[in-house]
Parts: C-alpha cells; sequence; structure tokens
C-alpha cells in the first residue's frame, strides 16, 4: 500500500463510527433492490466493507468513496476484494472509478486485487470523483472491501504499433507477373521508409493487376510458401526494413490451394500463415480448399490474429481473436465493406487493418474511428497505442480499457446466461437432426 499521504481516496481504512465510514455510504436505486451491507472488523483485525448477496439476483449496490482528482492527469486506482461463497466473480463483483472500470491484477483468487490506469483528460466533470465497488448478479455469497488506493502518477509510455497497409492501384490492371511482383517490392520498399513496426498486402498479392490470360489460373500461378517468388521479394522487404510482413498470397501445397497470409519476422524469417477459413462459392469452385484453424502470433510489438476476405462477415472469428487477447486483426482482402471493419473493431475493443485492392485500405482503431486510409496506389499508416484502447466512440470512459463485448462486468445476467444458450444453439445446428 503506497504511503497514506498520498493515497487520494478519502479516508482509505474506513474509519469512523456509525453504520458506514466517514466519507463513504452504501448506494442503491431502489430499497427493494439493496443488498446486504455493513461495516465489520477482519481476521487481522482490519476494518472492512462488506456487500451481501440476497435471494434476488437483480439486487445491485455498491460501497461509495471519494477521490481528489484534476483533469488531464494520470493515476493509478486499485482495492482488494475477498471473496466468500460468491459463485460468478467474472459477472458479479467489479469497482469503478470516475466511471473507469478496475479489472483484476491476475486470475480471480479469493482475494483478488482490481486496478486501472486511469487518465481524467475526458469529460472531467461527466465522471465525477466516486470510487464504487459493486455486487450484483448473485444469490448468494459476499464481499470483503479493503485497501482502496488512487495515487497520482506520470504519464505512462504505452506499448504502441506502427503499422501499414498496402494497396494497389486497382486502374492499373494490364501487368505481367514479373511487373507485379516489381510493384510489390516497390510497395514495401515504400513503406519500410517510415519504419513500421509491421505491413501487410492484399488478398491474391502476386495477381493483382495481372489479368486472367497471363497466369492462366489459380493452380497454374500458386506458389511454395515461404519460399515462392512473392515470398522471397516479401522476406527481402522484411529483413532489409526490419519489420514484419504479411503477405496476402495463394498456395500450392500438395495436392491442395490454399488463399493464405503469410507472416515474416523483421530477419526474413518466415513466422507461419494463416488460411482463408471462410471461402467464396466461387473460391470452392476454383478449387481452393479451406483453412481450419486460427492462429495468434506473438511477435514483439503485440499479439496479431489474421483476417482474409470473407472472413470479415463472421463475427465469431473476430470475437475468438478478441478472446485469445488479440490486440490487432490484419485482414487481406480483394473486395469488402469499410463498415464491417468498423463494426469488428468497435465489438471487440480491437485494432483493424485492412489492406485492400477495393475499398481503400484502411488502419481502424479500436473505437471503429478510421485513422488512416488510402485510396489509390501507396499504403495508409498509423501509430496503434496497444495498451490504452478506445472501445465506443462516444468515448464513453466506462469502456475505455476493456472490450465491452468481452468483460463478464459489461454484460447483464440474463446476458451472460444468454452466451451459453447462443453457443449451445450454435452446436446444435451443425448436428443432423
Amino acid at each position: 500500500m503506497p504511503d497514506s499521504e498520498k493515497n487520494l481516496v478519502t479516508n482509505p481504512k474506513f474509519s469512523g463510527a456509525g453504520k458506514a465510514p466517514d466519507g463513504w455510504s452504501y448506494v442503491s436505486a431502489r430499497p427493494e433492490l439493496a443488498l446486504g451491507h455493513e461495516v465489520r472488523t477482519d481476521a487481522a483485525d482490519n476494518t472492512v466493507l462488506v456487500l451481501e448477496a440476497t435471494d434476488d439476483n437483480r439486487a445491485f449496490g455498491c460501497w461509495r468513496g471519494a477521490v481528489k482528482i484534476e483533469a488531464h492527469k494520470w493515476y493509478r486506482a486499485s482495492v482488494k476484494v475477498r471473496l466468500i461463497n460468491v459463485d460468478d466473480p467474472t459477472l458479479s463483483v467489479f469497482a469503478q472509478v470516475a466511471r473507469h472500470y478496475l479489472v483484476p491484477a491476475g486470475p480471480w483468487a479469493e482475494v483478488t486485487v482490481l486496478q486501472q490506469l486511469i487518465c481524467s483528460d475526458r469529460d472531467h466533470e461527466y465522471q465525477g470523483n466516486f470510487f464504487e465497488i459493486y455486487l450484483r448478479a448473485a444469490t448468494r455469497g459476499c464481499v470483503e472491501i479493503s485497501e482502496p488506493s488512487f495515487i497520482e502518477v506520470p504519464e505512462p509510455d504505452f506499448r504502441m504499433a506502427r503499422v501499414a497497409a498496402v494497396r494497389f492501384d486497382h486502374e492499373v490492371n494490364n501487368l505481367t507477373l514479373e511487373q507485379q511482383r516489381a510493384r510489390l517490392a516497390e510497395q514495401l520498399e515504400l513503406a519500410g521508409g517510415i519504419k513500421p513496426d509491421i505491413v501487410a498486402t492484399t488478398e491474391f498479392t502476386p495477381v493483382i493487376g495481372v489479368p486472367e490470360s497471363e497466369y492462366g489460373s489459380f493452380w497454374e500461378v500458386a506458389e511454395p510458401v515461404p519460399g515462392g517468388p512473392a515470398c522471397r521479394i516479401a522476406a527481402a522487404a522484411a529483413k532489409k526494413h526490419g519489420m514484419h510482413v504479411i503477405l496476402g498470397n495463394i498456395e500450392r501445397r500438395g495436392p491442395h490451394l490454399f488463399n493464405t497470409a503469410v507472416l515474416f519476422g523483421r530477419d526474413g524469417r518466415f513466422i507461419g500463415q494463416y488460411d482463408k477459413t471462410h471461402l467464396t462459392f466461387g473460391e470452392l469452385e476454383l478449387g481452393v480448399s479451406c483453412g481450419d484453424s486460427y492462429p495468434v502470433f506473438d511477435l514483439d510489438f503485440g499479439r496479431i490474429g489474421i483476417h482474409i476476405c470473407y472472413d470479415e462477415w463472421f463475427p465469431e472469428v473476430a470475437r475468438y481473436y478478441a478472446h485469445q487477447g488479440t490486440e490487432i486483426i490484419f485482414l487481406c482482402v480483394a473486395g469488402g465493406k469499410p463498415i464491417t471493419w468498423r463494426t469488428r473493431a468497435l465489438d471487440n475493443g480491437i485494432h483493424f487493418v485492412a489492406a485492400s485492392t477495393s475499398p481503400p485500405s484502411m488502419v481502424i482503431e479500436s473505437s471503429g474511428d478510421i485513422m488512416a486510409e488510402n485510396h489509390r496506389g501507396g499504403f495508409a499508416w498509423a501509430d496503434l497505442n496497444l495498451e490504452y484502447r478506445q472501445t465506443n466512440a462516444y468515448r464513453d470512459p466506462t469502456m475505455a480499457y476493456g472490450m465491452p463485448g468481452i468483460v463478464p462486468q459489461m454484460r447483464n445476467v440474463l446476458d451472460h446466461r444468454l452466451l451459453h444458450d447462443l453457443s449451445r444453439s450454435i452446436r446444435d445446428i451443425s448436428r443432423p437432426k
């Protein structure tokens, strides 16, 4: 616990006589929704605040204190909670300070610290100065609350990623395969000039702008991975500029053909690849085979996942990546809809980078806002903050650090059960009757 003189919580040791400590109060919307609540002494003889469930799982309330907070400053908030027979703390227990959610410092345990890094620069008056700890959606158990802390800290040095998404001018459509390879090398060379952490190219990169009469068929133009001609160009650019490269490619693998995205590291070495899992009917007719996994890649700047084209239309994929802790999804796409890309970002609190033939290539932050776009030849690029991700276009501070569809506390009690029902119904649909 930091020195008490630096702790900006009013009465963090809960001193005072009566039913509530000085500067603290129990709050519920209506008496009918009230939880059990009291002040007690724990086994170590420390004063703690208690919230206790009733037989109504819609009962809802909090202990509320106050903090001293100023605009345009950074703070670290924390509070310790002891769980006693609470069935589902991920749904039932949460805290917020100035309308910023606190999250567990690690896996939930009997004693768990909830914490958060908070910036008071947005709508300071609306955020207020309350320190609140809640219990909800529970029919048994209680929570003991202790050690609330609110400490001013220097502005953090956040983990950032510079990303770029290549776009080939779609009006250029009479190239040879060699000319397109030269264009790929040129675009990667230009993108390397901004010193990005990672660059993505479009779906079907080797044949963009190349007439089908020039290359025959996907089967004929497909190349081995990672040793094919387009792969060699991407690997060389990655090594030269010390950047990661995602190459949208067509691969022949044994008797099968894959629409794939190939990832190279800063040293030019092959890291891995993602095979498109949602194929169009046109691809099936051409003999393209379906991928069967959703790999995530831990790179030196953060964790990424990859989409290819039609994958964007299936929200479960982006949601899966978000649950795996993915911070950026890269989309290699020939055609698509930016509104879908923005929705995937906003739904999941995840950055989304689309390297597109048509529409424009885009960098979209986790709020769904477009940070950069390129409508012709070249690339779009931006610096993405991987640790302070906006998740709502309205900049609602309660959503500034968590993904509203991911964090259980952001759901009501019925939604929580709905997730299980939804999973079961999806499984049932796939089973023969």
